[in-house]
């Protein structure tokens, strides 16, 4: 008996000890598995805020906030002094009520939340600290797993080794996801209310604090919660209840906030930066390439690699756009009525295979001040973001037409003192001098003007008003192309001009290679309303990082293109072309205003370039050339309405301003007819300006008879330079009138010439 009680005895002893064993065996190798899942654990870098992408947010020209652009996170870090401490309670109460006592991990919460999940058999609870969360949106992923737990657990008792809580609550409430590619508190306060963090009541505050749980299910926009937002009013009145009975508010403050009407606040319009980058993308994506250039080149990196540090970073770029001038130019290039006329014609085939197909015609516009700041950039019509910018994208380049003219002909021409205003030129194509250059040019060619006319010797003057293309070629030629061509590119900055360029349909009728940028276009004109001084377009004035550091600072940069004596002269006859030329509907009535219109071969393209005291300003409507596009016609009197419709919101509230007459220039009473010094006999006389000592001294010869004979052939130029029956001809243009402009067209006679050449007389083609 004795003896098999020894035995049961041995029996229990082994069986005691094998469990003692197999359970010093388990725990060896859990503590093995949680000393190399430990072992696993990234490295993390206490530094957070540093770490964490940021949006970068874009200022206008007053300093005012306008929009901010992210690569898949909306951020913007604000300290914990920033976070109102009703938004902290707000959290510590909903998502960790011992956040102020524990060490990173609350094991009341771990043992509660195992205890759930044996219950229910799945890992819906977490019981994670504010702590744990933090280290789980910065360091690791969001896969529910006991060892990421673990892993979760160990770093956020280093996470509080190293850092105070006020640190720990700061990072984290700028890392938690809120939204549709909102991060943290700030960004999520301006989305749901309109406001920055530090100005959210209790009660916003509450529903931030609520959603955080899951930001799709209590997503106040969402079609459900719009038909009953009871699903998150109720989490809400939960945060706000914990925060009652944790004593960080009291209880009138509770009442209040749970009679504010929360629904209300999160519906009213929205008008700070959320959804603003669509409204100005146009510039703010020039801007970026123009940043992202300048940073590269300073912090010697790869431009690709800067503009991603630049979105990513959390930098302030300040501008120079003027937002209400930059979406009313906006709604003008949008309105379909400047477009009313203008045939074009699509091949549906074509156009089906083409499921980016671009609105046409399109058009763009740049408006700039006289110092170089960009106040405007619209890149086209019917674009959305990221599209082709045909104002200031490095490609946007279209051939600019007679708009070219005042810079490659008629400035070097005026200063060099070639010509002056008022020499007398033969509009004629089967003269002496047409006929040399025809002889002389390789391809044996010389332009027709727009309408196929000519009209005998004309000044300076009103070939420009009326665009005329072969006093343009002819002027040109006795200038000289290298002339020319250095003027254009160094004088003026057309960094689009080739040396294919150095010809005369190019220089001189706008028959360019590549074409001409708008933004360098406008840039051009500056010279003509400043004196002589060009400035170069900028669009930020600086860049500060997340610190508020100042890393890229641009100022406008100004260099002499022209003398002030040819700049106001040529000024003044760019004034001529307004009042009494092509461009008369860009007149901005008592504001002084000038230009040139352009209208390429084909009238695929259709410019005006204009200046007033305040602006310049260039306007391009014409054919994007996509495949589908088989026919387009524009002109250029479709582009001055346009034109005058941006910059009279631009000189909104302006007062009129004048320019001054340099003391280089001189004024004489010139005859309209003859080019001379007008006598008391000569009926049309007008005031003309000159470079001094280029000034006419001999006086007029046609009306020198006591009683000239009169000539009711002879059309007379009026006080200006103009003729007081102008004709119509906006449709007389065809396909092979060359870059021409279409418009109100003109004859002068001056007695010596029947000045009616209109044939292609010499067998001379016109331009194609």
């Amino acid at each position: 008996m004795a003896k098999k009680k020894r035995k049961k005895g041995n029996i229990l002893k082994n069986i005691l000890l094998i469990f003692v064993i197999l359970t010093l065996m388990l725990s060896a190798a859990a503590i093995g598995a949680v000393i190399k899942i430990v072992s696993e654990v990234p490295e993390i870098d206490v530094n957070i805020l540093d770490n964490l992408k940021q949006s970068i947010e874009f200022y206008d020209k007053d300093g005012n906030p306008i929009a901010n652009l992210h690569s898949g996170e909306n951020r913007k870090i604000v300290t914990i002094k920033q976070i109102p401490k009703h938004m902290q309670y707000a959290y510590i109460s909903i998502e960790d009520e011992r956040f102020l006592k524990h060490h990173g991990v609350d094991i009341k919460r771990v043992f509660g939340a195992i205890l759930a999940n044996i219950k229910s058999g799945s890992k819906s609870q977490g019981g994670s600290t504010i702590t744990q969360q933090l280290v789980r949106n910065y360091a690791l992923t969001q896969k529910k797993s006991y060892v990421r737990k673990i892993q979760e657990m160990y770093l956020a008792i280093q996470i509080e080794r190293k850092l105070s809580k006020d640190q720990i609550l700061e990072a984290y409430l700028n890392t938690i996801y809120l939204g549709p590619n909102i991060y943290g508190v700030q960004e999520a306060s301006r989305y749901y209310f309109d406001k920055d963090v530090e100005d959210v009541t209790i009660a916003e505050a509450a529903f931030i604090a609520a959603i955080t749980q899951n930001p799709g299910i209590y997503n106040p926009y969402s079609k459900k919660n719009k038909e009953n937002p009871d699903n998150y009013l109720s989490r809400q009145r939960i945060v706000l209840k914990k925060m009652f009975e944790n004593g960080y508010i009291s209880e009138a403050e509770y009442q209040n906030a749970l009679n504010e009407d929360i629904v209300a606040s999160l519906n009213k319009e929205k008008t700070k930066l959320t959804g603003n980058y669509s409204k100005y993308h146009w510039f703010i994506e020039a801007a970026l390439d123009e940043i992202a250039e300048d940073f590269a080149k300073k912090y010697d990196m790869d431009e690709k690699d800067a503009k991603q540090k630049l979105k990513d970073g959390g930098y302030k770029v300040y501008l120079t756009i003027d937002t209400k001038l930059q979406e009313k130019a906006q709604e003008i290039i949008d309105n379909n009525k400047f477009y009313k006329g203008i045939p074009v014609k699509i091949n549906k085939e074509k156009l089906k295979q083409n499921e980016n197909a671009k609105p046409n015609p399109q058009a763009a516009a740049v408006v700039m001040d006289l110092n170089g700041e960009v106040r405007a950039i619209i890149g086209g019509r019917g674009l959305g973001a990221g599209s082709f910018n045909y104002a200031a994208g490095e490609n946007a380049k279209m051939p600019p037409g007679s708009s070219i003219k005042p810079l490659t002909v008629y400035t070097p021409a005026i200063e060099n003192r070639v010509v002056t205003p008022s020499t007398i030129i033969n509009d004629s194509r089967d003269d002496a001098e047409a006929i040399e250059i025809y002889n002389k040019i390789n391809k044996d060619w010389f332009p027709n003007n727009y309408d196929k006319r000519c009209v005998g010797p004309v000044t300076v003057r009103y070939a420009l008003e009326q665009s005329k293309n072969t006093i343009a070629t002819k002027i040109l030629y006795r200038l000289g192309l290298d002339t020319s061509y250095n003027y254009a590119t160094k004088k003026f900055g057309l960094s689009t001009i080739v040396k294919a360029d150095k010809a005369y349909a190019a220089l001189g009728l706008g028959q360019l290679t590549l074409g001409a940028r708008p933004i360098e276009m406008a840039a051009a004109y500056t010279a003509f309303a400043n004196n002589g001084i060009i400035s170069s377009p900028i669009l930020y004035t600086k860049v500060e990082d997340r610190n508020g550091n100042i890393v890229l600072e641009k100022s406008t940069t100004q260099r002499r293109a022209i003398s002030e004596d040819t700049a106001f002269v040529m000024n003044q006859l760019l004034q001529s072309v307004v009042k009494n030329g092509l461009a008369k509907s860009a007149d901005l009535g008592a504001m002084p205003t000038g230009g040139k219109t352009g209208t390429t071969e084909n009238n695929l393209d259709g410019w005006f370039v204009g200046f007033t005291p305040y602006y310049t300003c260039a306007v391009w409507v014409g054919s994007t050339r996509e495949p589908e596009v088989s026919y387009i016609k524009v002109s250029s009197l479709n582009v001055t309405p346009i034109w005058k419709a941006i910059m009279l919101e631009a000189h909104r509230g302006l007062p009129i301003k004048q320019f001054s007459k340099p003391e280089g220039v001189v004024e004489a009473v010139i005859c309209a007819q003859s080019g001379k010094l007008a006598t008391e006999n000569c009926p049309n006389k007008y005031v003309e300006y000159y470079l001094s000592g280029t000034e006419p001294t001999e006086y007029c010869d046609i009306h020198s008879l006591p009683n000239p004979v009169p000539n009711d052939e002879q059309n007379i130029e009026n006080n200006n330079g103009t003729n007081e029956e102008n004709t119509n001809d906006e449709n007389n243009n065809d396909e092979n009138t060359g870059n021409t402009d279409q418009g109100q067209t003109n004859t002068q006679g001056n007695g010596q010439s029947n000045g009616n050449n209109q044939g292609n007389s010499n067998n001379i083609p016109p331009t194609r």
